[in-house]
Order: C-alpha cells, then sequence, then structure tokens
C-alpha cells in the first residue's frame, strides 16, 4: 500500500481495529522492550502493508502503557524532592505573577492574531460556596452566545481554563470557544477558578463545582438546556473538569453540600489532562520519548509546589480530586461521553494511556486520539497562529459533542447538520497516527 492506514478507536470495546481495506493489517506481537522501542513498533504497525490472513489484535492502550511506565518503574527513582516546597507562598506568588504576565502577554497576541479570536458576549460573577474561602461574587465567568437566534434552550459547554493551577484565564481559550459556537451552536461558558498559590488545592476545583451548578441552576436566564451541558478544559483545566464531574457523583464524601441539585453532564471534552500527581514529575518527564520537548523542571515545580500549598506527600495526592484517574470503579463506571485528545511528547501522555485502559477494562465507551510529534499545550502559544492541526483537532472535538446531542435532540441534529455543510473541511493531517470513532 502506498498511503498510511486509518487505525480506529472502536469506542465501545476500546480496542484498536484494522480498517476496512482490501488488505488487512498485521500488527507484531512480539514487542521490543524499552519506551523508545515499544512506541517505534507501534507507528511501525500502523503503517504496516503486510497481508496477512485473518485479521490480528492489537490493544494500544496496553502497548503504550507499557512503553511510557518503564522509566517510572525501574529507569527513575520516584525520590524527588521539589526545592520549590520550602519556599514562602510569597515567593510563590512573586514567581507565579511574573509567570501570569508573559503568559497573559502571550494569549493576547495570539488571540489578534489572524484570524482573531472572538470576544465574549458579557461577564458574569458567581458566589463561592464550597471553598473555605467563601464569598460573594468570587468566581468570575465569561459567557459567549452564538450569532444565530434561538428556537429553544441550546445546549451549553462550560469551559476550564489551563495553566497549571498558577495562571491563566478563560479567554485564553478563545478559539476554542469561537469553535463550539460555529460548529455546535452552544452556550459557552470560561470560568476563571481562583488561582494557587493564593488558593491552592482544592479551591480552583471547587471553584469549578460550584460554576457547573449555578449556572445549571440558572439555566433559563442564559437560554441553555440543564441537561444538555458538556464540560471541557485544557491541561489542569481539563483536571478540573473531570474532578468535578467526580465531585458531582458523590459530593457527600467530601462533606460538600451543594446549593441546588447538581447537572446531569452530557460529556467530558478532556485536552492533554493531568490525571495521577503521585508519580514524581522526573518520573513522568523520562516517560516521555522526548523528555526536552516537555515543561521545564523550573515550571512543574513552581506549580506543584503552589497548588498543593502547604506540601502534600505524593503518596497522599491519591485523593480522586487530586488524581482523577485514581477515581474507583464504582464512580468511573458512571463516566458519560468522553472525547480526550492526548500528545506524543507530553510527560501526561502515559498516565492519559493508563486511563485509557481503565476504561478499557470496564467496557466504558471513549474516543482517544493522539497528535504526533506535539508536546504538551501544542494548541497555545508559541506559535501566534494556531497550527492546521489545532483547527483539525477542535473541530472532532465538535464533532463528538454534535453527535452526543444529535442523538438526544431533535433540534440540535437539524441545525448541527446544516452547519457541516459550510464547515471547513480539511485534509486528513499526516501528523495523526491513531483516530477514533464513536459508536453510532
Amino acid at each position: 500500500m502506498d498511503r498510511k492506514p486509518e487505525i480506529l478507536i472502536d469506542s465501545h470495546i476500546g480496542s484498536l481495529q484494522p480498517p476496512e481495506l482490501d488488505q488487512t493489517i498485521s500488527y507484531p506481537v512480539d514487542r521490543p522492550q524499552g519506551r523508545h522501542g515499544r512506541i517505534d513498533a507501534l507507528k511501525r504497525s500502523l503503517t504496516s502493508s503486510e497481508t496477512v490472513s485473518a485479521p490480528a489484535t492489537f490493544t494500544a492502550p496496553s502497548a503504550l502503557t507499557g512503553a511510557a511506565c518503564d522509566a517510572t518503574a525501574s529507569d527513575v527513582s520516584d525520590d524527588y524532592d521539589n526545592p520549590l516546597e520550602s519556599n514562602s507562598r510569597w515567593y510563590l506568588n512573586a514567581k507565579a505573577q511574573a509567570v501570569r504576565y508573559a503568559a497573559s502577554l502571550g494569549f493576547s497576541i495570539h488571540n489578534r492574531s489572524e484570524p482573531a479570536a472572538p470576544y465574549p458576549s458579557r461577564e458574569i460573577w458567581l458566589d463561592s460556596t464550597l471553598s473555605c474561602s467563601k464569598g460573594k461574587q468570587k468566581i468570575k465567568v465569561e459567557v459567549w452566545n452564538p450569532s444565530r437566534i434561538s428556537i429553544g434552550p441550546r445546549a451549553a459547554v462550560i469551559n476550564l481554563h489551563g495553566g497549571g493551577w498558577i495562571l491563566g484565564q478563560g479567554t485564553d481559550d478563545a478559539r476554542w470557544a469561537g469553535t463550539v459556537l460555529g460548529d455546535v451552536d452552544a452556550v459557552v461558558f470560561t470560568v476563571n477558578y481562583r488561582l494557587a498559590p493564593s488558593y491552592p488545592f482544592p479551591t480552583p476545583m471547587e471553584d469549578c463545582v460550584d460554576a457547573i451548578i449555578q449556572i445549571a441552576s440558572r439555566a433559563s436566564e442564559f437560554g441553555i438546556d440543564p441537561d444538555r451541558i458538556t464540560l471541557s478544559g485544557f491541561s489542569a483545566g481539563a483536571t478540573n473538569a473531570l474532578t468535578s464531574w467526580i465531585v458531582l457523583q458523590d459530593p457527600s464524601r467530601w462533606d460538600y453540600k451543594l446549593p441546588s441539585r447538581p447537572p446531569s453532564i452530557l460529556g467530558l471534552i478532556l485536552f492533554y489532562p493531568t490525571l495521577d500527581v503521585t508519580i514524581s514529575r522526573p518520573g513522568k518527564r523520562q516517560s516521555c520519548l522526548r523528555p526536552e520537548r516537555t515543561l521545564s523542571p523550573g515550571m512543574t515545580d513552581l506549580i506543584d509546589a503552589s497548588y498543593f500549598y502547604p506540601t502534600i506527600p505524593r503518596d497522599q495526592r491519591t485523593d480522586p480530586r487530586m488524581s482523577p484517574g485514581l477515581v474507583p470503579d464504582e464512580i468511573l463506571k458512571k463516566l458519560p461521553h468522553l472525547h480526550m485528545v492526548l500528545c506524543e511528547y507530553d510527560m501526561l501522555l502515559a498516565e492519559g494511556i493508563r486511563f485509557v485502559e481503565r476504561l478499557e477494562n470496564l467496557n466504558l465507551p471513549y474516543n482517544v486520539r493522539i497528535v504526533e510529534g506535539e508536546g504538551h499545550a501544542w494548541d497555545k502559544p508559541p506559535p501566534m497562529t494556531p497550527k492546521e492541526s489545532v483547527l483539525v483537532e477542535y473541530g472532532k472535538a465538535t464533532d463528538s459533542i454534535a453527535q452526543w446531542l444529535g442523538r438526544s435532540c431533535e433540534t440540535d441534529q437539524e441545525s448541527m447538520g446544516s452547519k457541516r455543510v459550510s464547515r471547513s473541511r480539511f485534509r486528513r493531517p499526516r501528523y495523526l497516527w491513531v483516530r477514533s470513532r464513536s459508536v453510532r
């Protein structure tokens, strides 16, 4: 064959299936040891053209998990002392403020680059009711309304920005909000949860839960359907999205008294989340094929020292609000629709694949996409102009939302069906080596 075959993940059973082609793709059974050898073998299997008499079985999560876990299991000691953990909150806050200023400048340029990102329709302020730092109008939320007139309550996407819990703001994801507005015709809410080290764990996560509950309780005011809410997030925000959903399943486990009935979450869109903080940063970094492409030790030390302040030892970070990838099976079995995007050169890839393996073992549906040749937060500046791969991945994520909505709402199905006709089409990108599809 002269082209790279499209490999699909069957989201019902969670295993890789060979595409429907004239030839059957054969996958090597014996994998080389070591993270480099195993992932290289995976890539070779995705480009193989050998013909065999019957389809061979190959499960990506197991192979990748073994590859990614080599370093954490044996190559790198998990005994790592963060040099910033002994510093005062004032010192950590000063360093975080400097990083915030630089990031804010970068996103300001990024959002103004052609094509320019949209602006929010308005801002609202919500109360903090769950955090120990309670108060009125503590949580700012931007509201992004579609331009077209609605014939009824719209679906909603509540987005949580990234930044390692120490930086970032809702408008950082303006391009994602614009994609949702154009492709799904949903109302978008971007939550500005309070940041560490001034507000360490669990306040940022609790602010997100507060925002979700209060937005749903004011659904008629915003013109949304509280039963058609999707949570999305990037990096730390993706972690917050998953942990918020976990808390909503069993708030009494953490003695939370919710101000109103929790909404039923339709689905989760997670871009490169942190799922397990019991693993040391050196262990995560060495599990990556390109450790030099990961976040710098100075940045990750600042994130961990700020968010887990006062210091929480890694072996005590098994709480699902910190490590949502370790959530008990009885809660995980309730997981709604999931669309997750991981990056090949991200130190978080291994824990993402381990989470997918858990879903597979529980026979849960999922969509997982891995972007080849890119590191953490590949969709954020630099560069200032979005890459084609970003447009494709955002489009695939909104395709998932559209599918979830289309199965439950004829109005959405009709509206979004007409939108697909005018949506920009992109050729299949070369950077992508794992694609996914949902159960129809």
